[in-house]
């Protein structure tokens, strides 16, 4: 339930942010990657217990295998990965960090519940939510956010909402028979394509803006045009030629590994430089 590779992603990124910050106070890069993991793996067991119903079609596995899960436990480790997030805050993190990370945690809270089934705004928040390890990484180090770490912050952002998208996609049959009324689910497959379009060539402009002001260098734009952006175009294309449930599915898959190539690319902004 708390999936892994999501929450280790999560936690390799507060130490790419840091090595772009030039910060070598290992201790604190450990316990920043710590509570972003504990939020990381405390928001996907929320997320999954909300999504219980709509898994039943969406993921039949996830969903028998959540039904083998003992009520009581699950409980337990929920309310083990809050405390222990917010302890470790309160004891290391300065108090801008701090309440930057509970505005997060009533986020998560609120996101599938209340936020998912508003159009396009549940996939705004959970990408605010992604992107935000980088502001809280800055947070703790500097008590503020600059220029370092904002374009990576907009690429990751930008990268989760058409993950997001394209997952509503793939989930629109659960979702719809649920009543949570995703953009895919309240306007349909076309027009979400279209949105994916609009925010596929969005991703490109912006992602691209660093490297012609002089900000990122030329390996930076092979890093994001290899792993970022022909593998969304193609995305987007066989989407279009191909609507039906499998491509959507294998999508779905893609667009994770696409984030992952996103992660390289920022990497590539300190370590080629």
């Amino acid at each position: 339930m708390i999936r892994p590779l999501n929450v280790l992603l999560s936690g390799i990124t507060v130490f790419i942010a840091s090595y772009i910050l030039n910060q070598t106070n290992c201790k604190m890069i450990w316990i920043i990657s710590i509570i972003v993991m504990l939020f990381c793996s405390f928001a996907n067991i929320i997320n999954d217990l909300f999504d219980f119903d709509t898994d039943k079609i969406n993921n039949p596995k996830k969903y028998f295998k959540i039904l083998l899960l003992n009520s009581s436990t699950i409980l337990i480790t929920l309310i083990t990965l809050l405390i222990s997030a917010l302890i470790l805050a309160h004891l290391f993190l300065p108090i801008n960090a701090i309440y930057y990370l509970y505005l997060i945690c009533l986020l998560i809270i609120l996101y599938t519940p209340y936020l998912k089934g508003i159009p396009l705004l549940g996939n705004l928040v959970i990408s605010f939510i992604v992107a935000s390890v980088f502001i809280i990484t800055e947070l703790t180090f500097f008590n503020s956010f600059s220029y370092l770490l904002f374009y990576p912050c907009i690429l990751t952002f930008l990268l989760t909402l058409i993950r997001e998208i394209i997952k509503d996609i793939d989930d629109l049959q659960g979702d719809a028979n649920a009543g949570i009324r995703t953009f895919p689910a309240v306007f349909g497959i076309t027009y979400s394509k279209y949105l994916l379009l609009i925010l596929i060539i969005l991703l490109i402009i912006t992602s691209t803006y660093p490297y012609y002001m002089g900000i990122y260098h030329f390996q930076y734009l092979i890093s994001l045009v290899l792993f970022v952006q022909i593998p969304l175009i193609g995305c987007i294309f066989y989407l279009w030629k191909y609507p039906n449930f499998q491509t959507r599915r294998t999508l779905t898959i893609t667009t994770k590994y696409v984030t992952i190539g996103g992660v390289i690319t920022i990497l590539t902004t300190k370590l080629l430089g």
